[in-house]
């Protein structure tokens, strides 16, 4: 009989690079899976329904809340998307024994650590000026928007690090490393 499963959230400001450890992660640990959550976004070229998200129009997402299959959700207003956790998906995993791994904001993390006894990881990259390197190189975008994504990421590192149980700094062109970090870190909690 398998032990049931348990919950790490990781997360971080954008461009920390905490997709890439959560990647690197799930290459090296079959018992590891990724939480699929939920979402009102258009599906993009590529992407599988309930491998990439779970794909809803709003009226459906809303109707799961109601129905207890989103617990958790978030909106973002200026798009007015909705992003949540789809229970079925996370149940199916850990009544397989599976650690799963959530990619969530701070909200998501109160929602698991009250009822799944998660576990927290709060990425962070080496410093502010790491962070303006990596956004830019990812998107084109004005100085105006590059130096809000810092304020929020500044506000995110400030406001929200301090609720999960461990913060790694994802070092410049040292990735490697952080995913290593994240391994003992799971190692060491039981959770691998």
């Amino acid at each position: 009989m398998n032990q049931p499963g348990k919950v790490v959230v990781i997360a971080g400001p954008s461009g920390s690079g905490k997709n890439s450890i959560l990647e690197g992660v799930l290459s090296q640990f079959t018992q590891c899976e990724r939480l699929v959550t939920a979402t009102t976004r258009e599906k993009r070229d590529g992407e599988v329904d309930g491998v990439d998200y779970y794909f809803f129009t709003k009226e459906q997402f809303l109707q799961e809340v109601e129905q207890g299959n989103i617990p958790e959700y978030w909106h973002a207003p200026e798009t007015d998307r909705y992003y949540g956790t789809y229970l079925p998906d996370l149940e199916q995993k850990l009544t397989e024994g599976k650690t799963v791994i959530a990619h969530l904001q701070v909200e998501g993390l109160r929602f698991f650590r009250e009822n799944y006894d998660a576990l927290g990881i709060f990425i962070v990259p080496d410093s502010l000026d790491e962070l303006r390197r990596r956004i830019l190189h990812r998107q084109n975008m004005s100085n105006e928007e590059l130096e809000e994504r810092l304020k929020g990421a500044e506000k995110e590192m400030n406001d929200q690090a301090p609720e999960y149980d461990y913060v790694i700094v994802n070092k410049r062109d040292k990735l490697g490393e952080a995913i290593s970090e994240v391994v003992d870190i799971l190692r060491k909690e039981q959770y691998l």
